[in-house]
């Protein structure tokens, strides 16, 4: 199986990357996607599952202006370039998992040189304000000195589409004052049958 690797340092809370097959699936909430109840409180998330899917070419080209093609380059035959990661909203956390195609790897400066372990799955406080529409996903790590600092990531919901959106921010490879914004939407999974 091939994998897709991500490294991030602990900071960045960088989430990412799984793969995803269609199946018949019978709406989530009440049956009717339309009528799903809209989130208007942090309460109306506990329960909920949602999936953000996108290709790792689109990835590329948010952070580099440029495809694969344009490199002189393109993935291999049958490489799964789908990635999608999920977000189950529990009673205290949002659960985040990844897929079997992916990896993502915590860099760790540990006694002068560096480690790395591979991270399974995110587990964030969160919370919502409906009023504006906004909420964060929380986690407790680590500066550099050792000490803890907590990391927020900020996450818009629309009520019209049922989408929650991400932000995720890459700094720029050639211009490291300079970040590359990249929305990851999410959206309400249906329950299966």
């Amino acid at each position: 199986m091939k994998r897709n690797i991500l490294i991030v340092a602990v900071a960045a809370l960088t989430l990412c990357f799984a793969s995803c097959e269609k199946e018949d699936v019978t709406p989530g909430g009440n049956g009717n996607f339309g009528n799903t109840p809209k989130v208007t409180a942090t309460s109306d998330l506990i329960g909920t599952d949602w999936t953000a899917n996108f290709s790792l070419g689109d990835l590329i080209y948010a952070m580099t202006g440029m495809t694969l093609s344009d490199y002189g380059c393109q993935f291999p035959e049958g490489f799964d370039t789908t990635m999608v990661f999920h977000i189950n909203f529990g009673t205290e956390f949002a659960h985040i998992t990844f897929g079997d195609n992916m990896s993502l790897i915590n860099v760790v400066e540990m006694a002068g040189g560096y480690t790395n372990e591979e991270i399974e799955n995110m587990d964030l406080a969160y919370v919502y304000d409906g009023s504006t529409h906004t909420g964060t996903l929380t986690a407790v790590g680590t500066d550099e000195n050792g000490d803890p600092i907590n990391y927020q990531i900020v996450f818009t919901y629309d009520d019209n589409a049922d989408t929650i959106t991400i932000n995720m921010q890459f700094a720029n490879a050639e211009d490291e004052n300079t970040t590359i914004n990249f929305p990851l939407v999410f959206h309400r999974d249906a329950i299966t049958a």
